[in-house]
C-alpha cells in the first residue's frame, strides 16, 4: 500500500489505436492479455510498476466489467501493490472504508515456442471515487516474474518509472485525508491554497481543485535526450520545459503526459 503496482488507462474498445500511439512514443507494448472477466489488456512494464491498457473487443463489452463502458476513456484507476490483498482489505475496513471482496482472477501469457503461462493475481477494491478523482485498487501479484520480463523493459525513450499523477478534486484539502486513509506510508508534502501534493517514498499525486478526475501522468526517463528522440522517431508532437516533456495526448487517451529526468 506504499507504493504504485500500476496505473490504468481505460481504452474502451479502441485499445489498438492506444497501443499504436503507445508504441510511437518509444514504448514497448507487452502482447496482448485476455482477462478471466472478459476485458483485454496490454501492459507497459518498468522497473517496479506498469502501466496498464485496458479494454474490451469491438462490439463486445464484458458484462463483468461495466465500468469500462461506464467510465470515460482515460486514466482511470490507480492501484496500489498490495502483499496480502485480504490483509489490506481488513486494514482499508479498520480505517472506515469500505473495500469490496477480494477477487482472483488471471490471463494466459504466450511464453513463445508452444509454452503459456497464466499470469495471477488477487485484487480488492474501494467502491469508484471514494478517494476523490481516482479509483483506487490493491493488487497482490502471484506471479510477478511473468510481469516484469526483461524483454518489455527496455524502452526506447529510456522511462524507467511512473512518478508522479496529477489529478482534481473538488477540494483538494478536503481529498488529502482520504488519500492518506487509502495508502500507507503517505504524508502531505506542501498544501496551500486551491492544491495539495502527497508523497508515497517513490511517487507523488498533487491535487489541484477543478472537475474530478485525473488529468496528467509523469513518467521518469534516464535520457531526455533519448526521450525526445523517440517522439520524433514516431511523429508525436511535444513541448519541452525546465521541467521536460510534455505530449498532449488528450484527443489519443484523453490526458497529459510527461516525462521528467530520473
Amino acid at each position: 500500500m506504499n507504493s504504485i503496482d500500476h496505473i490504468v488507462i481505460n481504452t474502451r474498445d479502441r485499445t489498438d489505436e492506444a497501443v499504436a500511439f503507445f508504441e510511437a512514443l518509444g514504448f514497448i507494448v507487452a502482447p496482448r492479455g485476455h482477462h478471466t472477466l472478459g476485458s483485454l489488456n496490454h501492459v507497459i512494464v518498468f522497473q517496479h510498476d506498469y502501466l496498464e491498457l485496458l479494454g474490451y473487443p469491438l462490439g463486445k463489452p464484458p458484462e463483468k466489467r461495466p465500468e469500462l463502458v461506464q467510465r470515460p476513456a482515460g486514466l482511470m484507476a490507480t492501484v496500489l501493490s498490495a502483499d496480502d490483498a485480504d490483509r489490506v482489505r481488513l486494514l482499508l475496513q479498520d480505517r472506515g472504508l469500505a473495500p469490496r471482496p477480494v477477487s482472483d482472477f488471471s490471463r494466459p501469457l504466450d511464453l513463445g515456442q508452444g509454452k503459456t503461462a497464466d499470469v495471477a493475481f488477487r485484487v480488492t477494491r474501494l467502491e469508484p471515487d471514494t478517494v476523490p478523482g481516482s479509483w483506487f485498487y490493491y493488487c497482490q501479484q502471484l506471479t510477478p516474474e511473468l510481469v516484469w520480463r526483461p524483454e518489455w523493459q527496455g524502452h526506447a525513450n529510456a522511462v524507467k518509472a511512473m512518478t508522479r499523477l496529477a489529478i482534481q478534486v473538488a477540494d483538494p484539502l478536503a481529498a488529502a485525508p482520504i488519500y492518506l486513509r487509502a495508502m500507507e506510508g503517505a504524508e502531505v508534502a506542501e498544501a496551500g491554497a486551491g492544491a495539495c501534493v502527497i508523497r508515497l517514498p517513490a511517487f507523488e499525486f498533487t491535487l489541484t481543485a477543478g472537475a474530478p478526475g485525473m488529468r496528467k501522468l509523469t513518467f521518469g526517463t534516464s535520457s531526455l535526450a533519448r526521450c525526445a528522440a523517440a517522439l520524433k522517431q514516431g511523429g508525436i508532437a511535444y513541448q519541452t520545459s525546465k521541467q521536460g516533456i510534455t505530449v498532449d495526448a488528450q484527443a489519443e487517451i484523453g490526458c497529459v503526459l510527461e516525462f521528467e529526468a530520473v
